[in-house]
């Protein structure tokens, strides 16, 4: 009877040890196959409000128009090593109905129907820090500003490019083996010169700050 026990508590302890050890292997297959890990392709969207304004030069005056709007960026590319993304960035943000400032006067709301547009298409690099999936972005690129009369569009119109840049920190939440949500900061910058044909040399800036909310498949 001795015997049968101690014959059956060999057998229980072998079988739990080959399914510690199954289940170990199951979790080395997993993570080699990139479950909750930053390899391979990279994919992000983002959208969210944003608070800005853009500044003006334009020779004989200054310009100032502020308010809120709305962000979007995209950025494609891959990890260069675990963690590290390479990637492009395509940046489209507008203040709508902007507050205006002339040379320091008293300021005035634009139409709803107005909005200052910028957009930037450039690269940068992405950074997660594991296991806390808290990221750090940069993108370097070259943007412009437009003006959009959505009544008219006769009245658009759009600067040279110039100098722009985009500063990111985030967190993401893993919902499926490579799919993240997640919430950023943004702060991004525009600075440019514009000759248009026939008129004077515009200098313009800008400083915009973002809240997104975050889509990332890696």
């Amino acid at each position: 009877m001795k015997k049968l026990l101690v014959l059956c508590l060999v057998l229980f302890g072998f079988n739990n040890l080959k399914a510690q050890e199954e289940a170990l292997f199951n979790n080395l297959k997993t993570q080699e196959e990139g479950f909750h890990q930053h390899k391979g392709l990279y994919l992000s969207m983002s959208v969210g409000p944003l608070f800005g304004s853009v500044t003006g030069d334009l020779g004989t005056y200054t310009m100032d128009m502020s308010g809120i709007g709305a962000q979007f960026d995209f950025k494609i590319g891959g990890a260069i090593k675990e963690n590290l993304i390479l990637h492009a960035t395509l940046i489209s943000n507008s203040l709508l109905g902007p507050t205006i400032k002339i040379s320091g006067n008293s300021s005035t709301k634009a139409s709803d129907n107005i909005a200052v547009g910028e957009a930037m298409l450039g690269g940068g690099l992405t950074y997660y820090i594991m296991p806390s999936n808290i990221f750090l972005s940069g993108s370097l690129g070259l943007g412009n500003f437009s003006i959009i009369d959505s009544n008219d569009k006769n009245n658009n119109v759009s600067t040279q490019r110039g100098f722009s840049m985009q500063l990111k920190i985030g967190k993401e939440w893993w919902i499926s083996k490579k799919w993240g949500l997640g919430i950023s900061l943004t702060y991004g910058k525009t600075n440019l010169t514009n000759k248009p044909s026939g008129g004077i040399v515009e200098k313009l800036d800008s400083n915009r700050f973002g809240i997104l909310f975050n889509s990332t498949f890696n």
